[in-house]
């Protein structure tokens, strides 16, 4: 079964597995990403729904998009006062 995810979460899962695949040679890239959206779901920066054709799909959370929109903020900010 393929794991269908927006594009904002497909790209933070993409980095988190980046970041821990060496500690897990053992699992596919398949079970790590699954792995991945379970935290990122019990974190609340993930979340199942259906699509139209009924099919689950992960979508980022209104929270983590929340969070993200902050962290970019904040950085155009930084940027905005540096010298």
């Amino acid at each position: 079964m393929k794991l269908r995810m927006d594009k904002t979460l497909r790209f933070w899962a993409e980095v988190a597995y980046e970041d821990i695949k060496s500690d897990h040679e053992r699992l596919t890239k398949r079970q790590l990403v699954a792995e991945i959206l379970r935290i990122y779901e019990q974190r609340g920066d993930a979340m199942r729904c259906l699509n139209r054709h009924g099919r689950i799909v992960w979508k980022a959370s209104p929270r983590f998009l929340s969070m993200l929109a902050d962290a970019e903020r904040d950085a155009l900010d930084d940027l905005d006062d540096s010298p």
